[in-house]
């Protein structure tokens, strides 16, 4: 049976060897980055068909490379933050942006994921991300690995 530490949550030994404060090992994200953008995103109006969530899907999809998953998801949930994009990889934290510009914000949305996948636990700070990515974001999630005892992001 593990112990609780301080806060009252059970202690996962494996966990807990990869998510200390202190320690020297940082892993990268395992896998492709993926980028998943909500197609049905419009204002009141707008055909489905002339989404600029649809637009959106089709630039990042052009600007993509190798490393990058690019994918539509019919909505996000995020209706009132028109043009919505998730980054995600299996070890790294997912990011969560709205309020795109879908015939510019391509090229940022692809550095960024790149910058994804070559960060530690897929942490990119505000100061690194392209400029349309400073602006927008809705969530930063941590990876299930990374929970330090004081929940600060990697370093």
């Amino acid at each position: 049976m593990p112990g609780l530490d301080h806060q009252g949550w059970p202690v996962d030994v494996r966990r807990r060897s990869v998510c200390r404060d202190d320690m020297a090992f940082m892993s990268k994200p395992i896998g492709p980055v993926i980028i998943t953008v909500c197609t049905s995103c419009r204002e009141a109006g707008v055909e489905r068909a002339d989404a600029p969530g649809r637009r959106l899907f089709e630039s990042i999809t052009a600007a993509a490379g190798d490393g990058i998953v690019v994918r539509p998801t019919q909505c996000l949930s995020v209706c009132k933050r028109v043009c919505t994009v998730s980054l995600s990889a299996e070890g790294g934290y997912t990011f969560l942006f709205g309020d795109l510009d879908p015939d510019r914000d391509a090229p940022a949305i692809v550095a960024m994921a790149a910058a994804c996948g070559a960060a530690d636990h897929g942490f990119v700070p505000w100061k690194e991300r392209p400029e349309p990515l400073k602006r927008g974001i809705i969530a930063r999630v941590p990876p299930p690995n990374w929970s330090p005892d004081d929940g600060g992001a990697p370093a």
